[in-house]
C-alpha cells in the first residue's frame, strides 16, 4: 500500500509542475500599426501611436511596447535591425505575446516589428521621420503639460512637410509645417 501511495504522490507532483510550467509557446497577435512617438532605448521600449490610417472613430491607441529578448525587428524588405534604428518618426507594425496593461498609453511586450520605409520629400532630400521629428519637438515646447502627441497625417506640399499633431491630454489639434530644404518648423494652427 505504501508503493500506491508514493506513486500516486509523485504522479501528483509531476501533474502540478506541469501544468504550472511555462513552456507552452505564447500566442503572438498583432499590435499597433502607426508612428514611434518616443524612444527609450536604455529600457529597450518604444511609444507607438495610432494615426488616421488606422484610429477608429477619431481615437488614437498609444502603446509602450518593451523588447522581448527574442524580438524580431526588421524592415520591410525583412533585413534585420537593430533598436536604435528605430527612431522617432518610424512608421512600423507591431506585434505582442501578451495582454496590453489598461492604462493610457497601455503597455505590453514587443514580440516584432516591421518598420516601414521612409518616405523622402518629393522636392527635397528630407526624410519623412526628420520631419516628423521636428513637428514633435516643436509642439512638446508649446505644451504645457507633459502630454501624448499623436501623428494624426502626414503630406507634402512643393516645398515642405504638412504634420498634423493631436495633444492627448488637451485634445487639442496642431498643424505644423516643416521646411523641406531648411527643416524650420512653422505652427498654422
Amino acid at each position: 500500500m505504501n508503493k500506491f501511495l508514493s506513486y500516486i504522490s509523485l504522479s501528483a507532483i509531476v501533474l502540478l509542475t506541469a501544468g504550472c510550467s511555462d513552456n507552452e509557446p505564447k500566442s503572438e497577435h498583432k499590435g499597433l500599426t502607426g508612428y514611434v512617438i518616443e524612444a527609450n532605448y536604455e529600457k529597450r521600449a518604444l511609444l507607438v501611436a495610432e494615426s488616421d490610417k488606422t484610429a477608429k472613430n477619431g481615437s488614437y491607441d498609444a502603446e509602450w511596447y518593451s523588447l522581448n529578448d527574442d524580438a524580431i525587428l526588421h524592415d520591410s524588405k525583412n533585413n534585420k535591425v537593430s533598436l536604435t534604428d528605430i527612431e522617432v518618426g518610424s512608421e512600423v507594425e507591431t506585434w505582442s505575446t501578451s495582454r496590453s496593461l489598461e492604462s493610457y498609453p497601455s503597455k505590453t511586450d514587443l514580440s516584432k516589428l516591421v518598420v516601414a520605409d521612409d518616405v523622402k520629400h518629393p522636392d527635397s532630400p528630407m526624410l519623412q521621420k526628420k520631419a516628423i521629428q521636428a513637428a514633435l519637438s516643436h509642439a512638446k515646447t508649446i505644451s504645457d503639460t507633459a502630454a501624448i502627441l499623436i501623428v494624426q497625417n502626414v503630406t507634402t506640399s512643393q516645398s515642405e512637410w504638412i504634420i498634423h499633431v493631436f495633444n492627448s491630454y488637451t485634445e487639442k489639434s496642431y498643424e505644423f509645417t516643416v521646411n523641406a530644404v531648411t527643416g524650420e518648423v512653422k505652427q498654422i494652427k
